[in-house]
């Protein structure tokens, strides 16, 4: 090496990038202008010879070797706008060229980092990741990357022999964003970013913005051009924008790609499965697709998502998910995805420790590991993190026209302490256990999204009763367009879980909803995580034998379609048999023809006025009816459920005197069921039933549910009806009298009876009370003759002692005086027998 050149060599650097310890190799790496001269310098390991070639004079210099770890430098004479190329010849003598990676300066500015450190940078996926593009007259990719702990960051891939000493990053920013432009890597390489932390350890990570991803989880990333297909779908988008949240109706069917791919094979390519899919969706009647992720996930898991701008292998390529959705926009069906923005699973496929540290989690684990799954929660005080979150869903909406985002559930951000215990977790800056960064991040989501892309539509899920979910941020809401009533989605699968022998003791259960349906724009939702298999596990969660189970299921289906909310079912391909599968095709077609076409099923699902119980009380009887309504009475349905496993006959209160036809039985032999219907019209008749002065009286199958749409008189008909009634309640009043007199008459006649009832019971009372009177007497009389004959026969043996002595005494006296007591001695006797 000649002194010039030598004295020119910056040692300490030259070190820094053989033993890959910089992260700023364009500092010393590629030609920087020394006097008149360039000095260029290189460094390829397994170089045994470079020349330069000098584009813009066609001249060649050979590089002398600095160091013998592969570190090159040469000086040539300064050209105005330099172009330069290596020729690299190998210990082989296979000669190759390549143009100077250093060559090139960064892309992305400070207004790019400023906006990414502020979270507002919302397509930051345009600059960060890999984006093959032309830059000079040379085809290459610019790589980017955040990962502001790591020492050095190298992009390692097919273009490179995934060798970290070749492509070293340089840093742009002190938030830790690394960038290179790699001239000849192309579209579909593979790459990876190998990741040297501060104390020496390296990491191999996939491109957490990379849009095609391989291997296993993902782990290797693949170059990808964003580049758009011819879409056909501008009037679709158009009509998008003029979406009603309050009164549209929305009927989602929740599928996986996967199952529809799997029907076909490895060998089928997306445009059979596309055709599957909406054959499948158009002709059970549903007007939107709702997608388990489509991200690259962990096989089996699709929550676990590896990386979220990627595709998984099933879901096809970047231009295959773009016809996707094109063609169901072409079809009227609206496509919404799954989206995991609450955590992501702990693995070195994925975003955990990405630059060696806690980067896109949580640092303390109080925070930022969900305790039960030891899944990483997203650390959303960190505004680089929101930022990657909030422009991966404008990713998916944007370049992909999908029409809404559903999340995950947002309890496990929004409360600090879930699924934590006491002393497990840390409380915010209040003292509250609300996690306030994940407040403001859902709230700044649901605002830019809906600024950016009207029409587009937010579904959430939560199950811990945050209030003012689906409020607009300006009045103090989250601004969520719509949330799952997972409330309702409990009660009512664990009410037609019961045998309907015991379903009057669990009528609250089915009740219950109606009380707060109209806090928040609801869905009812019953989704995988209710029911494995779609329809399958919703058949063979309801009671019975077979038979029994397709009514409870039809039952079942009738019921979500009739209750207000919006509409959302999972669906999975092939589940039940082929003639179950016909009648519950049948009979969900039937159900969406019916939501979409009355607007009392959909039209004020927002407001409590469209809504109005007929009889929710009969919980012996196990049946329910309720009227639905749309704006201004332009339209009533009349619902009656009969839950109880027995036909019955019931009178019905009505809202309105008309004629009531049956437009919708569950008991319907296209759907499986025995045919027990109602046909013709049903004229009210004037009787007071459930508080309503007009009823009509049906016929209920077992286990089935019966619409009735209404129909008013014409002016013409309510005259008639008027004379009718007017005769009827004249003929009423008059029977209301004729009964009024005949109870008076009998009220008279009884009055009468019990006159001459009390006359002769007084007489006869009179007449015992004589007899018993006068029996009285008698004994008495009796008894004081008994006392005096006593006395008088005691007198008379007295007296008969007093005349023996007379009769002494006459005899020895006077005997003139005997006869004469003799005599009044007999005649004694004579009245004492008499008596």
């Amino acid at each position: 090496m000649n002194n010039k050149l030598y004295k020119m060599m910056n040692w300490p650097e030259i070190e820094e990038i053989i033993y890959s310890d910089g992260d700023n190799p364009h500092r010393i790496l590629g030609a920087h202008k020394v006097g008149n001269s360039y000095l260029i310098q290189a460094f390829y390991p397994d170089a045994d010879s470079i020349k330069v070639r000098v584009e813009n004079t066609k001249k060649e210099y050979e590089m002398e070797l600095a160091d013998e770890a592969g570190f090159f430098a040469v000086i040539i004479p300064y050209v105005e706008k330099i172009k330069y190329r290596f020729i690299i010849k190998d210990s082989e003598g296979i000669e190759t060229e390549k143009v100077d990676p250093y060559a090139f300066g960064p892309l992305m500015d400070r207004e790019d980092f400023i906006k990414f450190a502020s979270g507002i940078h919302y397509h930051i996926y345009e600059k960060l990741g890999a984006h093959p593009m032309t830059r000079g007259g040379v085809d290459g990719t610019e790589f980017a990357v955040w990962a502001p702990s790591a020492a050095r960051v190298s992009v390692i891939g097919d273009f490179n022999n995934w060798d970290g000493r070749v492509c070293q990053m340089h840093r742009l920013d002190p938030i830790g964003i690394f960038e290179i432009f790699v001239p000849g890597a192309k579209e579909l390489d593979g790459y990876q970013f190998e990741i040297k932390t501060r104390s020496g350890l390296i990491y191999k990570r996939p491109d957490p913005f990379a849009f095609e991803s391989k291997g296993e989880n993902g782990m290797v990333s693949v170059i990808r051009n964003l580049k758009q297909i011819s879409w056909t779908d501008e009037k679709w988008l158009a009509e998008r924008t003029k979406f009603d949240l309050d009164e549209d109706a929305l009927s989602i069917c929740e599928i996986s790609l996967e199952a529809f791919v799997g029907r076909h094979g490895d060998k089928n390519s997306m445009k059979v499965v596309t055709a599957d899919i909406l054959e499948y969706v158009q002709n059970h009647g549903f007007n939107t697709i709702e997608l388990m992720p489509i991200m690259k996930h962990i096989p089996g898991h699709f929550y676990h998502v590896m990386n979220f701008f990627a595709l998984d292998d099933n879901s096809g390529n970047v231009n295959d998910f773009m016809n996707f959705v094109n063609a169901c926009h072409n079809a009227g069906i609206r496509v919404v995805l799954d989206w995991v923005p609450t955590f992501f699973p702990k693995s070195s496929c994925g975003l955990s420790d990405f630059d060696g540290r806690a980067l896109f989690e949580y640092e303390d684990p109080r925070i930022g590991v969900s305790p039960k799954a030891g899944d990483l929660v997203f650390d959303y005080g960190r505004k680089e993190v929101t930022n990657f979150l909030i422009s991966n869903a404008l990713y998916w909406i944007e370049n992909f026209h999908v029409d809404g985002i559903r999340t995950s559930d947002i309890s496990r951000i929004l409360y600090l302490d879930y699924d934590r215990k006491p002393g497990e977790w840390l409380p915010n800056i209040y003292g509250g256990n609300e996690n306030l960064e994940a407040l403001e991040f859902l709230k700044q989501l649901n605002q830019i999204i809906h600024k950016n892309n009207p029409g587009v539509i937010t579904i959430t899920k939560e199950t811990a009763c945050w209030p003012q979910l689906t409020e607009d941020v300006d009045e103090g809401g989250l601004g969520f367009d719509f949330k799952w009533n997972n409330g309702w989605t409990r009660d009512f699968l664990s009410y037609m879980e019961n045998d309907p022998l015991f379903r009057g003791g669990h009528h609250d259960e089915l009740t219950f909803s109606i009380i707060y349906s109209y806090t928040e724009r609801f869905v009812l939702a019953i989704t995988h995580e209710d029911v494995e298999k779609g329809m399958e596990g919703l058949y063979y969660l309801m009671p019975g034998d077979s038979s029994q189970k397709m009514a409870n299921l039809r039952l079942a289906l009738s019921y979500m379609m009739v209750h207000p909310g919006r509409k959302h079912l999972y669906m999975e391909p092939d589940a039940l048999t082929v003639d179950q599968s016909v009648f519950v095709e049948n009979l969900l077609s039937k159900l969406n023809k019916l939501y979409y076409s009355h607007d009392a099923l959909h039209q004020l699902d927002s407001s409590d006025s469209g809504f109005e119980w007929i009889n929710d009380m009969a919980s012996d009887q196990c049946m329910v009816s309720f009227a639905r309504k749309s704006s201004n009475d332009k339209e009533t349905l009349l619902v009656v459920a009969n839950m109880a496993g027995v036909e019955r006959d019931f009178e019905i209160g009505v809202p309105e005197d008309g004629r009531y036809s049956e437009i919708f039985n569950s008991d319907d032999v296209s759907y499986g069921g025995s045919g027990i219907l109602n046909s013709g019209r049903i004229e009210a008749r004037r009787k007071d039933i459930d508080g309503r002065s007009y009823c009509i009286q049906v016929r209920i199958a077992p286990v089935s549910l019966s619409i009735f749409s209404y129909t008013p008189y014409t002016e013409q008909e309510k005259k008639i009806r008027a004379i009718k009634e007017e005769e009827e309640l004249k003929k009423e009043k008059e029977r209301e009298e004729a009964l009024a007199a005949l109870k008076e008459r009998q009220s008279q006649e009884e009055q009468r009876l019990l006159e001459e009832l009390k006359l002769k019971y007084e007489k006869e009372l009179a007449q015992q009370e004589k007899a018993i009177e006068e029996k009285y007497e008698k004994i008495e009389e009796e008894r004081i003759f008994s006392i005096v004959t006593d006395e008088a026969v005691k007198g008379l043996e007295n007296g008969k002692k007093a005349a023996k002595k007379s009769t002494t005494s006459a005899k020895k006296g006077s005997t003139a005086k005997a006869p004469v007591k003799k005599a009044a001695t007999k005649k004694a006797q004579t009245k004492k027998k008499d008596k």
